[in-house]
């Protein structure tokens, strides 16, 4: 393979490399945030489905659940796990859902999971209150943005360096002793710039432990530097640099462990006891050297050399007597307890259930997943347009290599539960060390063809890995097609052959062929979309991860299993904008629908993953319907109120959906309103679940415990811009 006779250390030679959001020379520094796309107006310019969250939106809400701001996304699913979003839980149009690790995840155009190829999980995920914008990729636009380009990408957009001298401070405070602190501060002069950005976010939590007075919140720090030095705007070739450095940590005392079906009735907020040490600690350090030069004449090259660390070590309850978690709920549930035994007594519904509450004697066992990441690599993006006749060309060529690495010691500790709840340590754990890695080559070129009302957009990609010593190349074509009926209607068309890297020699990678077709109005004021999608898998492959799995046998975190042929067809709509209701009032609203339908088309037994499955079974996790609505009132005086609806229809967290695995209907309302104080200074209220629906079981994941939304919570801050 082309991969295997090129080194880091020589493409490093040759170049330093990233996807870049060109823009022409002007009298302006080029903005260091690498845009995918750029504004929503862009958007409408690409030949596939994409959408753009920008800074206005966010501060509507000031959201800091990545769940709660791309609910409004048609084609997106969500499921909640913690009720802040610390673990993200993302599909697109279909994908494998768990961890977020079907989607290209990146922040500034730079791969960001903690190691993409060998472990894509997103355990680690951008600090979601810091970010500036958000840009969602689909169908044939997510070409570009690999390795995973069956349902698409994400791009997380970090604050830009400011064009003057300038900065904010944002404090809140809020339910369970919850804060955040934010604060960024930055200057530009004609050839520099900087930005220095400081965020605190915590909470005391807002279940109760049985039995322990430990808290169950969080606690999150994020630092991040930026530096930009530019050549004079009036240089032959304009060159830009740009340097981002990055350091995160999280301590939060979250569980896997869910609650049977009548305790989660009995009391939603409650953990069982035998959590009360379940802990993740997490640190992330970046850092990115960006370059840009701008030839003239329509040619650019944007280059970007990345290196990431990410550490973490999930101490949580593994297994009760040596069962897995899962299999003990399922037992107190009424399920099945034939397979469970122990040294305490015979595991009946009564017994599991006394054992989970802390009434009866137990050996739980907690394990270290502790584990460390490396990624790194290199990637540039060549840009040219240019005019054959009358047909616009934009050429766009992108080539990255990469390397990521996992590393796991994970040693168990097993604790003793006697019959009053007591729990103290029995035995310490020992285990060795062990690593794997990953390195890729990819490349892809796309060609944006314009002549009159027509774009056509032909494009190729070519990843070349290898995964755990297991080497793979696979070469996807697409096209999409824009075509302006005339000012504000264009009709959009696509085809293109999705791929998603298999992480283990379990299974083969993920392919499909994938279609959509629909229509979009701007009008200026209003837009609206209309788009069918249709995703045909030759195999549709599941991870193991610790926190999901409906198979009997266990696997190893990061293994994968075939499941065969898969249908996912669907359609997206959405609409919005700006109402101007006289004087100085204006509605803005925004009202987005997806409807899904998914089918296994083979059945099988997943051991691991899936675990049974009838052929025209529907795909986990994913509901027929879901919708939401926003909008609100603003006044030019400067104060506003804003409501936000969300409202999912049932699922189920298995395919088979036998009792005690399917999901709930529901719906949230949230609500913010805003008073400008001064021209600098905001003060804004927010209401998340305003309705308290805290009853309705939106997950089953991690470990087979029903999961419900977080309740009723508040927020007050004040944000003053100088």
């Amino acid at each position: 393979m082309l991969l295997r006779s090129i080194s880091a250390s020589t493409l490093l030679a040759c170049c330093v490399a990233s996807a870049w959001g060109v823009e022409q020379r002007s009298n302006a520094p080029v903005l260091e945030t690498v845009h995918i796309i750029g504004s929503r107006e862009d958007a409408y310019l690409i030949a596939g489905s994409s959408d753009v969250i920008d800074s206005a939106q966010l501060a509507r809400f000031e959201y800091t659940d990545i769940h709660r701001i791309l609910a409004t996304v048609p084609g997106v699913y969500l499921r909640d796990e913690d009720g802040y979003g610390l673990r993200p839980n993302i599909s697109i149009r279909g994908t494998y859902a768990d961890r977020s690790g079907k989607i290209t995840l990146m922040e500034d155009g730079v791969l960001i999971a903690p190691a993409p190829y060998t472990a894509s999980s997103a355990y680690y995920f951008p600090t979601t209150g810091r970010l500036s914008g958000i840009e969602i990729l689909k169908g044939a636009a997510a070409i570009e943005n690999g390795p995973y380009t069956i349902g698409g990408a994400i791009n997380l957009l970090s604050t830009p360096i400011p064009l003057e001298q300038s900065g904010s401070v944002k404090q809140e405070f809020g339910s369970d002793n919850s804060y955040r602190l934010h604060a960024t501060y930055g200057d530009s002069s004609e050839q520099f710039g900087y930005l220095v950005e400081g965020y605190s976010q915590g909470s005391d939590g807002y279940a109760d432990i049985a039995g322990s007075s430990r808290q169950t919140g969080f606690k999150k720090d994020d630092v991040l530097v930026k530096l930009r030095a530019n050549s004079s705007h009036g240089a032959a070739v304009f060159q830009q640099l740009d340097l981002k450095l990055q350091y995160s940590e999280e301590n939060s005392n979250q569980t896997y462990v869910g609650l049977t079906a009548a305790d989660f009735k009995r009391a939603p907020e409650q953990r069982y006891g035998l959590t009360r040490r379940d802990n993740m600690a997490n640190h992330h350090s970046g850092a990115t050297l960006s370059h840009f030069a701008d030839f003239g004449n329509g040619l650019s090259v944007a280059s970007t050399g990345y290196y990431h660390e990410f550490a973490r070590n999930w101490y949580k309850v593994d297994k009760i007597d040596g069962e897995g978690i899962d299999e003990v709920i399922l037992c107190a549930d009424g399920i099945s307890c034939d397979s469970l035994s122990t040294s305490y007594g015979s595991y009946t519904p009564v017994h599991a259930t006394a054992v989970l509450r802390g009434e009866a004697p137990a050996d739980v066992y907690l394990k270290n997943n502790n584990r460390s990441y490396i990624s790194r690599g290199v990637q540039t993006t060549l840009q040219y347009e240019t005019f054959v006749n009358d047909w616009q060309h934009d050429f766009k060529m992108g080539l990255r290599y990469h390397e990521d690495s996992e590393a796991r010691q994970q040693p168990v500790d097993v604790y003793h539960q006697t019959d009053s709840g007591g729990f103290g340590l029995a035995q310490a754990g020992t285990a060795p060390r062990s690593a794997k890695s990953s390195r890729a080559l990819s490349w892809h070129l796309v060609d944006s063809i314009s002549v009159g009302d027509l774009t056509l957009s032909p494009g190729v990609r070519i990843e070349d890995y290898v995964i755990a010593g297991v080497s793979n190349r696979e070469t996807l074509y697409g096209m999409g097609a824009l075509f302006q009926v005339n000012s504000e209607v264009q009709l959009l068309a696509g085809i293109y052959e999705g791929h998603s890297p298999s992480s283990s020699d379990a299974s083969t990678p993920e392919t499909a062929r994938n279609y959509e077709l629909g229509l979009r109005y701007d009008t200026g004021n209003g837009f609206g979309e209309l788009i069918g999608f249709y995703s045909d898998y030759d195999n549709i492959i599941g991870v193991c991860t610790n926190s999901g799995g409906a198979g009997s046998q266990r696997c190893d975190a990061g293994d994968t299993e075939n499941g065969g042929a898969a249908l996912v067809k669907g359609v997206e709509a959405q609409w919005g904008g700006e109402w101007q209701l006289g004087g100085e009032y204006t509605l803005p609203f925004q009202v987005s629908y997806t409807y899904t339908d998914s089918e296994f088309k083979t059945s099988f037994y997943g051991k691991s993953v899936w675990g049974e499955v009838t052929s025209g079974d529907s795909l986990p996790n994913i509901p027929q319907h879901q919708a939401s609505v926003t909008t609100g009132i603003e006044s030019g005086t400067g104060w506003g109120v804003n409501l936000g609806l969300t409202i999912s229809s049932s699922a189920c967290s298995t395919a088979a959906c036998h009792p005690h695995e399917s999901l709930d209907s529901y719906f949230t309302l949230d609500a913010s309103g805003f008073y400008e104080l001064s021209a600098k200074m905001r003060l804004y209220v927010n209401v998340a679940n305003l309705s308290d629906a805290e009853d309705r079981i939106v997950s089953r994941e991690p470990k087979a415990g029903a999961r419900g939304l977080r309740p009723r919570s508040y927020t007050v801050g004040l944000r003053y811009d100088f």
